[in-house]
């Protein structure tokens, strides 16, 4: 879509960020589920952990610099754990990268 709107002077960009630290979990995430997804959303939440998360001011300042910096580029970063993730999904590829986290979260 980026190289289509751009011919019409519409710019997009991407912002890609990791964990960001809010309270979110605490006072407005619902974890209830039905029984038979229990097992797949306790391992889901047992792979995060805050103490790696981004605090929000951090990514606002990523989506700050996106917005205003007059760039060309499609793709933003966002926080230490995002830019691990993101050069790893780049060293083995997207299809393996994808397998990868399906196999850590779900345990497909």
């Amino acid at each position: 879509m980026a190289f289509e709107l751009k011919k019409i002077g519409v710019g997009i960009k991407t912002i890609s960020p990791g964990g960001i630290k809010t309270d979110f979990a605490g006072r407005s995430l619902d974890t209830s589920s039905h029984p038979v997804y229990e097992k797949w959303v306790e391992k889901l939440y047992a792979g995060f952990s805050e103490d790696n998360f981004t605090p929000a001011e951090k990514i606002a300042a990523v989506v700050y610099e996106a917005a205003t910096d007059g760039e060309d580029t499609l793709r933003y970063v966002a926080g230490d754990d995002a830019k691990e993730l993101y050069s790893q999904r780049l060293q083995v590829g997207e299809e393996q990268f994808r397998k990868h986290m399906e196999q850590m979260f779900l345990g497909n």
